[in-house]
């Protein structure tokens, strides 16, 4: 199952993604910061946390 998680910096959306596989870890695709996904939410809205900023 694909997964689609929004980058809390720029606001893209993520699509595509396959979370389980990199338990979590996003980098996005137009500013390339890293940020994580919970995993655990079961609904189409992820509470993303971001642990770094690209600069």
């Amino acid at each position: 199952m694909r997964d689609t998680a929004i980058c809390p910096n720029c606001g893209a959306e993520q699509k595509g993604l396959n979370l389980n596989e990199t338990k979590g870890s996003v980098v996005c695709y137009s500013c390339d910061t890293k940020f994580e996904v919970d995993i655990n939410e079961q609904t189409s809205n992820y509470q993303n946390k971001n642990y770094e900023t690209a600069e």
